[in-house]
């Protein structure tokens, strides 16, 4: 009889096995623009409460906390760093800072498919709302009132509030180039 092989970090297969070989790949060119950041990206690190942690943007990073790990290490929370340039050198590619003081900002991140991923919500349209308006019916002049358009706007480009009926809360995973262990943070003047 065939089985079929899920690689790991595919929708329908369980990550479970596969925990203690979390292997991140960061990809140069698509993740990540720089040497330093594709080198940090490509790591099995495991979140620690206490430990530095460290999201890799295309050249820049930012330094983050980790506060709080679950029991099988498939879920954490960072807190975000308020980081304090010690270096004088201006914009320079040498770049050094002090880390004391936490922000408010945090992340929720789940390992989910292979890859670390920050756990968040949008508003969006309900499919039942877009149905009933299909075709070139469907535009918020035709749609909605303007009482509604701003009860869900709230002065924003996108849907702000859940409206019954309407809009509802989808919850969204966004990929995290991150490494564990390390605070490092960098600013990269050159864009």
């Amino acid at each position: 009889m065939y089985q079929h092989k899920f690689k790991p970090g595919s929708p329908g297969h369980s990550d479970e096995d596969n925990m203690e070989n979390r292997i991140q790949k960061s990809k140069a060119g698509k993740t990540t623009g720089s040497l330093s950041n594709y080198l940090m990206g490509n790591n099995a690190t495991i979140p620690e409460v206490g430990k530095g942690a460290t999201i890799l943007y295309w050249t820049d990073r930012c330094a983050y906390e980790v506060i709080e790990v679950s029991e099988n290490k498939r879920e954490c929370t960072i807190q975000r760093y308020i980081p304090e340039r010690v270096d004088g050198l201006g914009m320079s590619d040498s770049q050094y800072y002090k880390y004391e003081k936490l922000d408010e900002q945090k992340l929720h991140l789940v390992w989910r498919q292979g890859a670390w991923r920050a756990k968040d919500s949008e508003i969006v349209f309900t499919k039942e709302f877009i149905a009933a308006h299909p075709g070139g019916e469907w535009s918020l002049a035709n749609a909605l009132t303007e009482e509604q358009i701003s009860e869900i706007y709230q002065d924003g480009i996108f849907p702000q509030k859940v409206v019954a009926g309407i809009t509802r809360e989808k919850k969204i995973f966004r990929k995290v180039n991150i490494i564990f262990g390390v605070r490092s943070e960098y600013y990269d003047y050159s864009f």
